[in-house]
């Protein structure tokens, strides 16, 4: 009977432990979340409404549809400087150009419209007592990547469809824009960067005086809520690297760590250690020509997902945890070896 009685003990201890393994990060991001507001999305297009007017009558064309644009179009239309500028954006042969892209790429927004939903189900769950723009627009920016691609303002979020364009005929190409940066320029971004935008407008609070590990754990937090959002979204879109460079910082993810640590970088500030793990780029050539840029961002997404697997805390109780020593000494993050 006593024999009995072990073994039924380590069975159960054996059951136990491997039923802690499995409850990670992930498990924290599996939320009921279809049956919350919005069930609906309304999306305009701007930009199919601007290129269709007649320009021989712009003018009043142009105030026909102030009504229904009014984040793009509430200044003086009777103003003949102001409608002339509209003009000349709506007459550019470049901007007409790629509004034709944009139709096409974005000729059925069902997908998009549930995506969109999704996100801000989510958003939502975790944040009821925040109101989510009522309506969506779709418009075309002429590519300007110095702009951010999706804007939140009270009422409405602005999605430049031109900055998802899967650099389809080279147009990315075309008008200088790094290979980096236009490879985040697909459809499967449009959801991460609405969470990213979502996060800056009304999660963040902006900090001073920063080094690497603050830095990381920053970043780390922006990126964990991104995927809070977007589930089942890929590291490599969370991330923005491409597959190859996805393969590399997880196989030397370990050496990544060990050189920080060893070399006394987790407390550095210097603006040199800043720019090699966290400024944009193709590459980061003080780990290696292979190694993506931005590597700062990675290990401190590590961290917090590390940090959420190892201590019951929510998404909101880890946001706004200010703690970092006691974030990082608590998430026993230790990347091995593959």
């Amino acid at each position: 009977m006593k024999k009995i009685f072990i073994t039924l003990t380590i069975i159960f201890s054996l059951v136990f432990v491997s039923c802690q393994k499995t409850n990670t990060y992930k498990d924290k991001l599996k939320v009921s979340h279809e049956h919350l507001e919005p069930q609906e999305i309304i999306i305009k297009n701007y930009s199919k409404a601007l290129f269709s007017l007649d320009t021989a009558n712009f003018a009043e064309e142009i105030r026909s549809i102030q009504n229904e644009f009014p984040i793009f179009l509430e200044g003086d239309l009777y103003d003949i400087n102001a409608v002339n500028y509209i003009k000349s954006f709506a007459t550019d042969t470049f901007c007409i150009r790629i509004n034709k892209m944009a139709e096409e790429k974005f000729s059925d927004t069902r997908k998009l419209s549930n995506d969109i939903k999704s996100v801000y189900q989510l958003f939502k769950h975790y944040y009821p007592n925040i109101n989510i723009p009522e309506e969506t627009y779709l418009y075309v920016s002429g590519i300007d990547y110095n702009t951010p691609s999706i804007m939140i303002f009270p009422n409405s979020a602005l999605i430049s469809m031109d900055l998802y364009l899967s650099n389809e005929s080279s147009i990315y190409d075309y008008i200088g824009m790094p290979r980096y940066r236009s490879y985040r320029c697909q459809p499967s971004f449009i959801t991460r960067d609405l969470a990213e935008s979502l996060y800056s407008t009304y999660i963040y609070k902006q900090q001073y005086q920063k080094d690497v590990l603050s830095e990381m754990i920053d970043s780390g937090k922006r990126l964990f809520f991104i995927e809070a959002l977007n589930p089942s979204l890929p590291d490599s879109v969370l991330m923005g690297y491409t597959s190859k460079q996805m393969k590399w910082v997880k196989e030397f993810e370990s050496d990544i760590w060990a050189t920080m640590v060893g070399n006394d970088l987790l407390y550095a500030k210097g603006a040199d250690v800043f720019r090699n793990l966290f400024g944009d780029g193709p590459f980061t050539q003080a780990f290696s020509n292979e190694a993506p840029a931005r590597l700062g961002e990675y290990i401190g997404l590590q961290i917090i997902r590390s940090y959420m697997t190892n201590n019951d805390a929510s998404l909101q109780e880890m946001l706004n945890n200010k703690d970092i020593q006691q974030i990082f000494q608590t998430s026993q993050y230790k990347p091995k070896r593959s």
